[in-house]
């Protein structure tokens, strides 16, 4: 595990040259999924009981609020305001992440060296991994799809074989991890180290000093 942050330079080989044309926008639980290729993003999971029902409906009835504004008015739901109604909803979700609610399964040593061994388990091989923490509910991960892979299966196989070995070792039945995950595409060098200072700092954030686990790779 690194011990010191350091932000290196951005390569310049890394600048996402981004393939718009290969946009695809799907709709996931709660939100919308992009996925484009030659994309670099920031995916965010968290454990099933990490927000409780009635807060995590409240607040999207507020998102759902936003979008409802934009269409009375005549207005077209642009991609703008999709991001924008899409940042409020994950930005309330992080803070109370950061209180540390519900069990926090993740804290637990066996459980983190589970989740980190599933992200590093393909590195390189299916996608390259650029940035990833585990706090103790939910997960932040920088990752770059390598071509013919879908981001959304790397996502599932995270999640499902996690999933399914953390509950052999708890000895718990039913769902580990919320079914959505927060997917975001990285578009400039500036936001690029914006998301994995932010990744790296999180446990700071959250009053967690010392935390091991995570990672940053020293050779992009």
């Amino acid at each position: 595990m690194l011990t010191d942050k350091v932000i290196r330079p951005f390569r310049s080989d890394l600048n996402p040259n981004l393939d718009f044309h290969s946009l695809t926008i799907t709709s996931g639980e709660n939100l919308p999924h992009w996925q484009c290729n030659d994309a670099i993003y920031h995916i965010s999971f968290r454990l099933a009981d990490s927000v409780p029902q009635s807060v995590r409906e409240r607040w999207l009835h507020e998102r759902e609020c936003l979008i409802a504004d934009a269409k009375q008015y005549g207005k077209e739901i642009s991609e703008e305001t999709e991001r924008k109604a899409q940042y409020l909803y994950s930005e309330k979700i992080e803070k109370y992440l950061d209180v540390g609610y519900g069990k926090c399964y993740l804290s637990k040593a066996e459980i983190a060296k589970l989740v980190a061994n599933s992200f590093t388990h393909f590195d390189n091989v299916r996608y390259r991994l650029h940035a990833w923490c585990i706090m103790p509910n939910h997960v932040h991960v920088i990752v770059e799809a390598m071509r013919d892979n879908d981001l959304s299966k790397i996502i599932h196989s995270w999640k499902s074989y996690t999933a399914h070995r953390a509950n052999e070792i708890l000895g718990l039945t039913g769902a580990f991890w919320q079914r959505d995950a927060y997917n975001h595409i990285i578009r400039s060098k500036k936001e690029y180290h914006f998301q994995v200072q932010y990744t790296w700092e999180n446990p700071e954030k959250a009053r967690l000093h010392n935390w091991p686990w995570r990672w940053e790779n020293d050779n992009i």
